[in-house]
């Protein structure tokens, strides 16, 4: 939304399967990033995709679960399409990092102070 009002632009322009619930999935996992930052930050995947068919249009795909296998693919499809001018370049990406931080601050949380919703609950109850 910060990128909206400073820009001015279109958060959702011409996706193939751009249903309202996809969006908003993207609206709370993704923000936009240009092309190069993607090309420069391995933990950062995009949300989307853009192909070409046959006759050189250009179809937009948004991509709520992004895989590591196909990442450098769709980078490059993407860096092709800004620098052909079918796209703007503002492309929708997730880091793909800081869940692993959360994950193992937890761990390690859980493993020296134990279960904390449990002592929550027991510090509430008493």
């Amino acid at each position: 939304m910060v990128w909206r009002v400073r820009t001015g632009g279109e958060l959702f322009e011409k996706y193939e399967n751009g249903s309202w619930a996809r969006k908003a999935l993207i609206l709370v996992t993704g923000y936009k990033v240009p092309v190069q930052k993607l090309k420069e930050k391995w933990h950062v995947y995009p949300l989307e995709d853009a192909e070409e068919d046959a006759e050189g249009n250009l179809k937009r795909k948004l991509v709520t679960i992004p895989k590591d296998e196909g990442r450098d693919a769709v980078v490059s499809r993407l860096d092709s399409a800004v620098k052909n001018g079918k796209i703007p370049d503002a492309i929708w990406a997730t880091p793909g990092l800081p869940f692993l931080i959360f994950i193992t601050a937890g761990l390690i949380m859980a493993l020296f102070v134990g279960d904390i919703v449990w002592i929550i609950i027991r510090f509430a109850l008493a």
